[in-house]
Formats: C-alpha cells, sequence, structure tokens
C-alpha cells in the first residue's frame, strides 16, 4: 500500500511518500499556501495523491507533551475534513509530537545550511511522521 504523509502549518504543508510496499519512504516537497487556506491546500494535494496513486494519507496530529489536544490539532482535523471531500482515501491523525526536533536534528547531523534546514524542515517532519506510523502500524499486526 502506498501512503502519503502530511506535515501541516499554518502557511506550509510538508509532504512525503512510501514506495508501494509501505517501506521505503522519501520527502516528496514542502507546499506553501495562503495562511489557512484549505481549498487550495486540497485542490493541490488531491492532485498530488492521484499522481502519485496514494492509498492512505496519514496526517501529523499535534499534541501537546502531555497527550492533550492543542490549538494547532484543530487544524489538522479541519485539512482531514476538508481533504475527505476530495478523495476516497482512508486519512488518519497520527501523534507528530517532536517531529520537527527529531528532524531538525537529522539535517544538522547531515550538515545542510541553515536556510536548506528551514526550507525542508515540513517535508523531513513528514518523513518522521510516515516512517513513525508505519512502524507502529507495523506493531500492531505483529
Amino acid at each position: 500500500m502506498k501512503y502519503m504523509s502530511l506535515d501541516l502549518g499554518s502557511k506550509s504543508c510538508g509532504i512525503a511518500v512510501s514506495d508501494p510496499y509501505g517501506q521505503l519512504i522519501r520527502g516528496l516537497k514542502n507546499l506553501t499556501f495562503d495562511a489557512l487556506n484549505y481549498d487550495q491546500l486540497t485542490d493541490t494535494l488531491k492532485h498530488l495523491i492521484d499522481s502519485e496513486k496514494i492509498e492512505s494519507i496519514v496526517i501529523g496530529y499535534p499534541l501537546s507533551l502531555s497527550g492533550e489536544e492543542k490549538t494547532e490539532t484543530n487544524m489538522a482535523k479541519r485539512l482531514k475534513k476538508a481533504l475527505a471531500k476530495k478523495t476516497e482515501c482512508p486519512i488518519e491523525l497520527f501523534d507528530e509530537r517532536f517531529s520537527s526536533k527529531r528532524a531538525s536534528a537529522m539535517m544538522i547531523e547531515q550538515n545542510l545550511s541553515r536556510k536548506n534546514r528551514k526550507e525542508r524542515l515540513d517535508e523531513m517532519s513528514a518523513v518522521i511522521i510516515l516512517t513513525d506510523y508505519l512502524t507502529w502500524k507495523g506493531n500492531q499486526n505483529e
């Protein structure tokens, strides 16, 4: 099954996709959009879902350290609802705590410039979200 993960911000969305077997993950791109304009974003995502032949979507779900919802959590819920109107793919929300910090640390280890890290942070966070999700899903099936 081919997966797509999304790391949503107020003006950008990082995207990662898996191979058809759900084993290899790559950052696809970082989309920018007008603040909270989900129509614009979902139109672009629908095109990518179709062109990449995506079968399942995972949206990073921002929770507080204690596991409670916070302000950004509603953004993920709104995107899920808006995207569900444009695709029949199943869409899941998945805990994204520490994904941005881990992505930043990973890019520092790779000696990427500060500018490059800033441009790719959401995309790399989406890679981490999808990696964590597929690991969790694999553990559920054991």
